[in-house]
């Protein structure tokens, strides 16, 4: 009895999510691509203790983790480490595919039916890198220099709403940080948590996203 009432909740999850959906709209680090561990390996690097001590911190750009990191830096200082940190995390991103090739399969069915687009905390000299032949995957990708405000402001997410004409009802975001999240709900979107090296199930559903996955092939429900 227990695992029917299980199922009829997700079968109810996903018709919901389905339900007028036009977009899909992704983060990166983290959701689409592999790359948190390696993220949180630059800031070990760069400013030692340990990864659970930067955990916390991501969501927004570098820059601003190092301003949190650091409070009594200059602007300069804070430039100065960024870059330090954009040449480790790049040399290191140079040399590995992060993203699964089921993933991209994933992508291609789901962009035939709805616009796929990005938004991520993520310069776009990184998101190229990361993404490489995959770039033309996405119908957009909106990076970290054309932000105005970041995560969980919901201005970048209402900025493509309009420039694409959606409704919040007709838009799903996933990501895998309570940021991302709570991105989706400040703009009045679905939202859908993924499981990864930040954040575990158990902490994702205190945010109450609309499904949570392990994997983007999991997102084939919504075909």
């Amino acid at each position: 009895m227990h695992l029917v009432v299980s199922v009829q909740s997700l079968d109810t999850k996903i018709k919901y999510l389905k339900k007028n959906t036009k977009a899909i709209i992704f983060d990166l680090d983290g959701t689409i691509a592999n790359t948190t561990d390696l993220e949180l390996d630059c800031f070990v690097k760069l400013f030692g203790k340990n990864k659970n001590y930067y955990k916390k911190l991501f969501g927004p750009p570098s820059t601003v983790i190092i301003k949190k990191l650091k409070p009594n830096f200059t602007e300069k200082q804070i430039r100065i480490f960024n870059h330090l940190w954009e040449i480790l995390y790049t040399r290191e991103l140079k040399k590995h595919i992060w993203i699964n090739k089921k993933t991209i399969i994933t992508l291609k069915e789901l962009k035939k039916k709805y616009i796929v687009g990005i938004i991520t905390s993520s310069i776009r000299k990184t998101a190229i890198i990361t993404l490489r032949d995959y770039y033309n995957v996405f119908d957009f990708i909106f990076c970290a220099e054309k932000q105005r405000k970041h995560k969980p402001d919901p201005d970048s997410l209402n900025l493509i709403m309009k420039q694409y004409n959606l409704k919040p009802s007709e838009v799903v975001y996933v990501g895998d940080n309570i940021n991302d999240i709570l991105f989706g709900k400040n703009a009045k979107t679905k939202t859908i948590g993924k499981i990864d090296v930040l954040y575990n199930k158990k902490q994702l559903q205190k945010y109450n996203p609309n499904l949570i996955i392990k994997n983007i092939e999991e997102l084939e429900c919504l075909l």
